[in-house]
């Protein structure tokens, strides 16, 4: 763009500004003498000050301005940013590996521009002011330049005048919205009838400084010599000035905004807060003085640029394991993201109005059509192809329709691949059903991996299984940073751009004349062929490969149906991960292939979110364990969750504390209790609707016979008495993959049983009773010693929270005796512990030998506990014991 055409555009929009904005300009004389590239750094009071800056400093330069992409692409700047010749910075408001990388990036670039002549302005901060005074921290950008570029002149520039503007932090306690504030200044503009405004008086100083003389021994020194130029006054008090003559407001309360914008961790326990303690004093390396714990402490003050905040950020996610797409800002926003309660805008929720459609149903009853998975989802979208089917927050709503052209168009793209196995590892959502059915169809195997368990684990489930390829999307990877050795990776990005519009379209026809075609061209797998890997959860020891049939799956899904009474017109929220064997087959297949609804939302920890989406969508079904359960009920509003009919508890056992809180906000829930084992694909028993027994179990579903045996003899047990859950029936696995240990499964009774490893005991109706598993007992002077038994009264008085569990009890036998410790994040002795067992009836060999104190309990991605970690720091004699 020609420079006459920016001076020109430069000129209208200092006369425009001179409207609203009496601008004095200190030292401009002192620019006309700097030669070669020129480094313009000023504070940044509001978003108004580089439109300012760059049509009123004039020193014969195009001074090229950094602008983030969310300003930069709107529609209302997009020409303005071209034709001033703006550089595009990506935005950090939300974190992810790719922007950090897309930020280095960055920097480089401008670094090479500098040197080759260019003149920038740059804002050392790399954000607006939240306060009076501009705080630079551990910004970056400006050391790294400075470093870099050495034949370049430096422009320090301070501007006052505009703290208290509708164009800064001021007024809203946060970034305001740029487009909307500016359409308002428009329309005072106008109703002011242009020439008849209050004017902002705003102040411009500007110093050129020798490149040598500033301190460049670290980006710390640097940044405090900034910090003390745009703070040398003190900083500034926020100033209104009034839009118009006749009309708005003619004053402000900033006092009032700062108090509302103030983080309150009330609801944050102790032990969450020091953990964010201790994880920024380790990125520091030093400690925290009493005011730099304050929430309201800015990261920027501690010392942390952009990326390193971006950094903290996703460390913070992987240890807590909550997310959250904004960048904490201060020490108090730290905390809020470690709990789980990182803010949010709170907007309502678009849900697609054909969500909420009312299409004629055959039956009230759902059902599954076909004897394998590929055949029964074919048949059911091709009957009822415009029914809504699936939904999540990024592919919306989906009929059968849409979902069996999606599935069919990826089928061609997988069936390509080398391997029979495909490795699949997303989360809850309709791209992870899409691609499940869709590997299916393709004729190959899908092995669903759990990123949980870390690069180690996914590197030895793909390795076993063979898989040349890992299907995952981008978005996805970019979030969890996770590099797996020796395999492919399968982006559904590429493999969504490389598909025709010809070929969209042609599929979508044939769903119309030829419908027949898609029965026609599906793979003939035998029912007893394996239909998916899945993986045990390895709580207790290394996951093992478990291959479930399509007579499995179907037989399982078919009895839960029966058993649970689903009906057509139910709505289902799906949120546990398809590695989670009931987020397979209970949360994506069984509402697919039996025409129940079902809305998925990626991440099961993210409560808030859940909350809403279930008064959103007005879901009446929902599967869950206890850990994810405590996390919704606690993070909900009223009236919020009202319209579940139907939870299915299951993978721990539902604590007593948990029932009664939800039954108190939900008396006409049905909230079921129900067990389930991977190797039975996996439901086994539930509770039913109107025949619920709290605190077992449940009954037996229909395509399984359920025996209790000794644990040694394996001879059938009365009713009443503990003993081993045998299971047999058509949802029961054949045996787990390339295992060289004994299989599972014993003769009894003229029958081939899967031995359960559970405790478990009958009444005289079926009902079956938990007791725990038999791994874990301990076996204690000829006695057997429950785990389970002993950690229940302490779960009881310690009951599980948002913020995960606070007590587990873990135990091994060594050779000077047993070893039980009770691990814990509340500050309880010993002596105190063993007094509850005391109280709830535990004596002799039935107590605790430690207590460790914990900052938290491990978990598993499934959200049960981590008994293998417990069992680890045991034997490795780590998470020294605080038992006093």
């Amino acid at each position: 763009m020609g420079n006459w055409i920016q001076a020109f555009i430069y000129f209208v929009l200092r006369r425009l500004l001179h409207r609203r904005y009496d601008v004095e300009i200190r030292g401009l004389e002192q620019l006309e003498k700097l030669e070669g590239p020129v480094l313009v750094l000023p504070n940044h009071p509001a978003y108004v000050d580089p439109v300012i800056m760059v049509s009123h400093l004039r020193f014969g330069k195009s001074l090229r301005p950094l602008v983030f992409t969310d300003t930069y692409r709107s529609l209302l700047f997009y020409p303005l940013m071209k034709v001033i010749d703006a550089f595009e910075v990506p935005n950090l408001s939300a974190h992810s590996r790719d922007a950090h990388a897309k930020t280095t990036e960055l920097i480089d670039n401008v670094a090479g521009e500098l040197a080759g002549g260019e003149s920038f302005l740059i804002y050392p901060s790399g954000r607006l002011q939240r306060q009076g005074y501009e705080i630079v921290g551990g910004s970056r950008i400006a050391y790294e330049l400075l470093e870099r570029v050495e034949n370049v002149n430096v422009v320090l520039v301070r501007t006052r005048g505009l703290w208290g503007s509708r164009f800064g932090c001021a007024q809203e306690g946060e970034v305001p919205d740029l487009a909307r504030n500016a359409l308002v200044s428009l329309f005072y503009v106008l109703a002011g009838l242009v020439f008849f405004l209050p004017k902002r008086k705003v102040t411009i100083e500007i110093e050129p400084v020798d490149r040598n003389s500033l301190p460049l021994d670290s980006k710390q020194e640097l940044n405090r010599h900034l910090e003390s130029f745009y703070n040398a006054d003190g900083g500034e008090t926020a100033k209104f000035v009034p839009y118009s003559y006749f009309l708005g407001p003619r004053d402000f309360d900033y006092d009032a905004v700062q108090s509302k914008s103030a983080v309150d961790l009330s609801e944050i326990s102790d032990t969450t807060i020091n953990e964010v303690h201790e994880i920024l004093e380790h990125r520091l390396e030093r400690k925290l003085d009493e005011g730099e714990r304050e929430p309201g402490t800015t990261l920027d003050l501690l010392g942390l640029d952009s990326l390193e905040r971006m950094d903290l950020a996703l460390e913070m996610e992987q240890h807590f394991g909550f997310r959250s797409d904004h960048v904490p800002a201060t020490v108090g926003e730290l905390c809020l993201l470690a709990a789980g309660k990182a803010p949010s805008d709170e907007q309502p929720l678009e849900v697609p109005d054909d969500w909420f459609a009312k299409h004629d149903r055959v039956s009230d009853h759902p059902e599954v059509l076909a004897e394998t998975v590929a055949e029964a989802f074919v048949r059911r979208a091709l009957k009822n192809a415009g029914h809504t089917a699936v939904a999540d927050s990024l592919s919306g709503t989906l009929d059968y329709r849409k979902l069996l052209v999606g599935a069919s168009l990826f089928s061609k793209r997988l069936a390509k691949l080398e391997s029979q196995a495909v490795a699949i590892m997303l989360p809850a959502s309709v791209a992870a059903d899409m691609v499940i059915l869709a590997t299916l169809m393709a004729g190959k195997l899908p092995v669903m991996l759990n990123w949980t368990t870390g690069p180690g684990g996914l590197r030895h489930a793909t390795s076993k299984l063979e898989a040349s390829h890992v299907v995952t999307s981008k978005r996805f990877m970019d979030r969890l940073g996770i590099e797996i050795d020796g395999v492919e990776m399968f982006y559904l990005e590429d493999a969504k751009e490389g598909i025709s519009t010809l070929e969209k379209l042609t599929t979508l026809l044939a769903t119309y004349v030829a419908p027949g075609s898609f029965l026609r061209n599906l793979p003939t797998p035998d029912v007893d062929d394996p239909a998916v890997i899945l993986f045990t959860s390895g709580s207790e020891s290394l996951p093992k490969a478990v291959p479930l049939s399509h007579r499995n799956l179907i037989a399982n899904m078919r009895g839960g149906i029966d058993h649970m009474n689903f009906q057509r017109s139910d709505a289902l929220m799906g949120f546990l991960p398809p590695f989670h064997s009931f987020g397979f087959t209970a949360t994506a297949l069984m509402p697919i292939l039996s025409g129940i609804r079902v809305v998925h939302h990626a991440d099961p920890t993210d409560s808030r979110m859940l909350a809403r989406m279930i008064a959103a969508y007005k879901t009446t079904l929902m599967f869950t364990t206890p850990t994810f359960m405590q996390y919704i009920v606690s993070s909900s509003e009223p009236g919020e969750i009202d319209s579940l009919r139907l939870v299915l508890i299951g993978a721990e056992k539902c604590p007593s504390a948990l029932y009664e809180q939800t039954m108190e906000i939900l008396p006409e829930l049905d909230l079921l209790e129900g067990y389930g084992i991977t190797e039975c694909s996996p439901v086994v028993s539930g509770n039913r609707p109107g025949h619920n027994k709290p605190g077992t179990i449940g009954l037996p579903i229909g395509c399984v016979d359920t025996l209790v045996v000794h644990p040694e003899s394996h001879e059938p047990l009365p009713l009443g008495e503990t003993g081993i859950l045998l299971i047999r029936g058509d949802s029961v696995f054949n045996g787990y993959y390339k295992y060289d240990s004994p299989q599972p499964f014993v003769e009894v009774a003229g029958h081939r049983w899967y031995n359960s490893g559970d405790l478990v005991s009958k009444d005289d109706e079926g009902f079956i009773t938990f007791r725990g598993r038999l791994k874990r007992f301990l076996k204690v002077g000829g006695e057997m010693v429950s785990l389970p038994a002993l950690e229940s009264p302490l779960s009881e008085k310690f009951p599980a929270d948002e913020d995960g569990p606070k007590v587990a009890v873990e135990g091994v036998e060594q050779e000077g005796g047993r070893c039980i410790v009770l691990f814990t994040t509340q500050e309880i002795t010993l002596r105190e512990a063993n007094g509850l067992l005391k109280e709830a009836g535990f004596q002799g060999i039935m107590r605790l030998d430690e207590v460790r104190q914990v900052d938290a309990i491990p978990v598993l991605g499934t959200g049960k506990t981590n008994y293998r970690q417990l069992r680890s720091w045991i034997e490795e004699g780590s998470e020294v014991a605080s038992d006093s």
